[in-house]
């Protein structure tokens, strides 16, 4: 798809569409070759319904109704005013993605599906797109699907990398909330070491997605989010883990066993020229070389963690618990530079 699409096409989908467009709002056929369609006859049908008007004055300001939207929908307790505020916001910014969903899943309002597929139709989307919204919505409402529908539940390739970040930025906020929760009541000294320990992880999960993750995928910006969240997720869990009475537990012994094949594994990598079969793509061995010092940063505060919080887990546990994960990286890479 030609870049001239982006701005409108986000605006649709999530934001809103800052212009008049056609409808049914589809790019890639000619509409001659459509209206046989019948995903084209259930756009036709609905083109001429009109909205009751959203209570504006709850949504005043500047306002992004697709935050909005999953920061209420994430609130274990959304009442029905949290839910005008949404729709204000996207009626007011003409955020059709938001619309759908609010009129689909019944969002602090009686569920409209007409008005749903409108909004359905109205986001600038290719064809397989737009014919696989409207059908998922035809089958929310006849209740062959019970599931609520999500905008990127359809999304085609273009707009994948926009909804990863969707829910990157949300699994963001359910961490922070974790884990505020989770350090209520412990002393300052430990929440500074958790504090520094989670500032490390996501300082070497920058670099993993900087450095170690290939920039010349397609669905680049989808992977580079999930690259992140993992890392991050693996955080958050060890830290679970731990409270739970499961922090790692290996000997000095093996954790050097470790350390040896990750420093070989590492070295290696670093000393051997990419085979022409590689498929590294963009990363780079300086690039590895930073992602590395990270990592021992990261190893380091872990470790700093554990002697703070839990001080009867030996150190060795939590190094070799992140080296052997890094190692796993690191024959990764080792790998693809190979072409294995």
């Amino acid at each position: 798809m030609s870049p001239a699409y982006w701005p409108l096409l986000l605006s649709g989908l999530l934001i809103g569409a800052v212009q008049a467009a056609p409808y049914p709002n589809v790019y890639g056929a000619p509409p001659e070759a459509l209206r046989s369609s019948d995903w084209y006859r259930q756009c036709l049908r609905v083109k001429h319904l009109k909205p009751a008007p959203a209570d504006q004055s709850a949504a005043k300001g500047r306002c992004d109704a697709s935050a909005l939207y999953y920061d209420t929908l994430n609130l274990p307790d959304a009442s029905n005013a949290d839910w005008q505020r949404v729709h204000a916001c996207a009626a007011r910014t003409g955020a059709h993605g938001v619309l759908l969903m609010l009129h689909a899943n019944g969002a602090g309002m009686t569920p409209q599906f007409d008005l749903a597929m409108k909004h359905a139709c109205s986001i600038q989307s290719p064809v397989d797109e737009m014919k696989s919204r409207v059908q998922h919505l035809r089958r929310r409402a006849s209740g062959d699907d019970r599931a609520p529908i999500d905008v990127c539940d359809d999304a085609a390739a273009d707009m994948r990398g926009q909804c990863a970040a969707v829910r990157g930025r949300q699994r963001d906020k359910s961490r922070s909330s974790e884990l505020a929760a989770l350090t209520r009541g412990w002393n300052s000294k430990e929440q500074l070491g958790l504090e520094m320990a989670s500032k490390a992880a996501q300082y070497f999960a920058q670099h993993r997605v900087d450095y170690e993750t290939d920039a010349g995928s397609s669905a680049t910006r989808s992977l580079r989010v999930d690259v992140q969240a993992a890392e991050l997720d693996q955080f958050m869990d060890d830290i679970l883990a731990a409270e739970a009475g499961k922090a790692p537990r290996y000997s000095e012994a093996e954790f050097e066993s470790l350390e040896q094949k990750m420093n070989a594994t590492y070295r290696q990598f670093m000393v051997n020229r990419p085979a022409s079969s590689s498929y590294l793509g963009t990363i780079r061995k300086t690039g590895v070389e930073k992602a590395q010092r990270a990592w021992l940063a990261y190893r380091d505060a872990m470790e700093l963690y554990g002697s703070i919080r839990h001080p009867q887990v030996p150190g060795s546990g939590w190094r070799a618990q992140l080296t052997a994960r890094r190692l796993k990286q690191l024959t990764e890479l080792d790998n693809a530079a190979a072409g294995r």
